[in-house]
């Protein structure tokens, strides 16, 4: 894009006179550290690090993960367009190598142009920091703002800790920003350490804005929402201070040095191979997009398993497991329940271990706790603990717990059982027979969605009572014309008014009616995010807070367990189901999306919306098969507590 005129230079005391990048430093032992760009804190530290060392050849791509890659240019494309049409006074930093891309984002910001658009931010050498805002915005005072455009929402209409305080393209700053009614800006912290990356770079050149920080992101909305960097909204381990959360800046600078570290770490250790790495593989929920599973996978399922390969197992417990020596599902599996359950509830068993052979078998806990524990006393006695004798039987190894409590301990121990078993699935402690919620007019629900909104509401309609007199079967609710809010709104509305109406005629015939589905947070999440602002937004809300509207996930996790996932696609085969389609999932589902809207090929657009009918209709059978399965039982599958260590 041409360049277009600059405005004024910044006022204030933000930026010292010299125009261009600062001269290079030299850090000792630092000269072949790699620069770390805005992505590095969002990321795995196990991926920063292999990105450096490079250990196998990456995975190339899914065509999903392409797709969303291509749409986001394009969103991206577009948003900065529009807003160089908006405002003539921007300078469009045109592509080039980085060292002049970087000298031109300083000359502009020197010279005080209004908007800034893709600049490269001269090299932060001290903080080891390189970054490419999608946009930067100047104050009236003096000083730049990060934004970044991203392929999403960025406001919700549920409670957010951001205000919600959004300009239009045609304004931009945070000066002429208003607060959206009704509506707040969305959590999303991997856009936020993102920010946060840029305000670090802005500092350290001199060009920020003085006073609170404030940066934005351009989402679906085509407006610039505002995020308060400052605002203490993140809560963790680390935080300072007990009860206390910190800012995004404060969570970006650990996460942040982290990394540091562990690249810095890497950089020597391929100088000296001798040096260690600092990041161990560890299963989190961006593993099967990294392009480095193919080495941490196999690492990870070597042996017994990683336990982060556990269900819910997130970084904070491996890192407990890890301190007490616990490394692998089944050292995690050997451990004791029973004094887990104390000391996930805070119970600390030590002084009673220590006190075995010192002090009579006798001798009252109390005497050893202290009466004025009276709390601790009661859960003792719970499991039949009263005298210093009836400790015996706990674990010392389990009980070393207690200096990091970890409240899913005795969880984390089934789950290891039953994924090391022999069965596919078990039952929970305490469920003597599985069961499911059934009504006499029951109707599974799956939505199908991409970036832009919902395209299809499937519904599958089990009426189980002779006098129901209803009409059963597959209906699905779609559209395959360019989605927008006006269209996905109709849609909605046709999917929603035929579900009222069905409900309508339960009540005045008589038949109890339930309508299912399977992890309820993405239909529920839709619905509400849809109506809101419309007078369905109460009847909505009203509903999937009812008992009407049955969540099976939580069924099915309150009852059975596994020690692997509990996803739909996991837990149908288990209920003997099997999809039509080839590689159902939400990523394919999106690609064939593309596929199905397209007119260049009718037969091959008419062949995606085919599948995507398909998967939706299999995924609410998967759901009635797996509700049934439930219902007669599950099979009568073994209990979790016969398994031993």
């Amino acid at each position: 894009m041409a360049s277009h005129r600059t405005g004024d230079r910044p006022e204030g005391p933000q930026r010292a006179s010299s125009p261009i990048i600062r001269p290079k430093v030299t850090i000792p032992g630092a000269t072949s550290l790699p620069l770390l760009g805005a992505y590095a804190a969002r990321q795995c530290p196990v991926r920063a690090q292999w990105d450096l060392l490079r250990p196998c050849e990456p995975l190339p791509p899914t065509p999903a993960q392409e797709r969303l890659a291509e749409r986001g240019r394009e969103f991206e494309d577009w948003v900065l367009s529009r807003i160089l049409e908006l405002h003539p006074a921007a300078v469009a930093v045109p592509s080039a190598p980085a060292p002049d891309r970087e000298q031109a984002t300083a000359r502009a910001m020197a010279a005080g142009a209004p908007v800034i658009t893709k600049g490269r931010l001269p090299q932060d050498l001290l903080g080891q920091r390189v970054g490419e805002p999608d946009l930067l915005l100047r104050a009236p005072a003096g000083g730049y703002r990060p934004v970044d455009v991203k392929h999403h929402l960025a406001l919700t209409s549920e409670p957010s800790p951001f205000a919600g305080r959004s300009a239009p393209l045609e304004r931009l700053t945070w000066e002429e920003a208003g607060e959206e009614e009704g509506r707040g800006a969305r959590k999303n912290r991997e856009d936020l350490l993102q920010l946060a990356h840029y305000q670090r770079m802005l500092e350290a050149g001199g060009f920020a804005v003085a006073g609170r920080r404030w940066a934005g992101i351009v989402g679906r909305e085509a407006r610039v929402v505002w995020y308060d960097l400052d605002l203490p909204v993140w809560a963790g381990a680390d935080a300072p201070g007990r009860g206390r959360r910190r800012s995004t800046m404060e969570l970006y600078d650990s996460e942040f040095a982290r990394r540091r570290e562990v690249v810095d770490a890497a950089a020597r250790h391929r100088l000296d191979p001798s040096l260690p790495l600092l990041a161990t593989p560890i299963r989190i929920g961006e593993c099967p997009q990294c392009p480095w599973w193919g080495w941490c996978g196999p690492i990870l399922h070597s042996g017994a398993g990683s336990v982060s390969l556990l269900p819910r197992t997130g970084e904070r417990a491996y890192r407990i497991h890890l301190a007490q020596g616990v490394t692998d599902r089944r050292e995690l599996a050997a451990l004791d329940h029973r004094t887990a359950l104390l000391v996930s509830s805070g119970v600390d068993v030590r002084p009673l271990l220590a006190a075995l052979g010192r002090l009579p078998d006798a001798t009252p806990v109390a005497e050893v706790l202290g009466r004025r524990r009276s709390g601790q006393l009661g859960r003792l006695a719970q499991q039949g603990i009263r005298t210093l004798g009836d400790a015996r039987g706990l674990s010392q190894r389990t009980a070393a717990y207690a200096a990091s409590p970890l409240s899913a301990l005795p969880e984390q121990i089934d789950e290891a059982r039953a994924a090391l078993g022999p069965a596919p699935v078990y039952r929970r402690r305490g469920v003597r027979a599985v069961t499911a919620p059934r009504a006499d007019v029951e109707v599974d629900i799956d939505m199908e969605n991409v970036e832009d909104g919902v395209y299809l509401w499937g519904t599958l309609t089990t009426p189980r009572v002779p006098g129901a007199a209803l009409e059963g079967g597959y209906r699905p609710f779609h559209t395959w014309e360019p989605l927008t809010p006006a269209t996905e709104l109709s849609l909605f509305r046709s999917f929603w008014e035929w579900l009222t109406s069905l409900r309508e005629t339960c009540r005045i015939r008589g038949p109890s009616f339930h309508a299912y589905c399977y992890n309820a947070g993405a239909e529920t999440g839709q619905m509400k995010r849809i109506s809101a602002g419309t007078d369905l937004a109460g009847p909505v809300a009203a509903f999937t807070s009812s008992p009407e509207w049955v969540d099976l996930l939580p069924v099915f996790r309150s009852q059975l367990i596994t020690g692997t996932g509990s996803g739909l696609k996991e837990v149908a085969p288990l209920a003997g189901f099997s999809w039509e389609v080839e590689d159902p999932g939400g990523a394919e589902s999106m690609v064939r999306y593309e596929e199905a809207v397209a007119e260049v090929d009718s037969r091959r657009s008419g062949a995606a919306r085919s599948w995507l009918l398909s998967y939706n209709r299999n995924d609410v059978e998967a759901t009635l098969a797996v509700r049934e399965w439930m219902a007669r039982g599950a099979g009568n599958p073994p209990r979790v507590e016969d398994l031993g260590p």
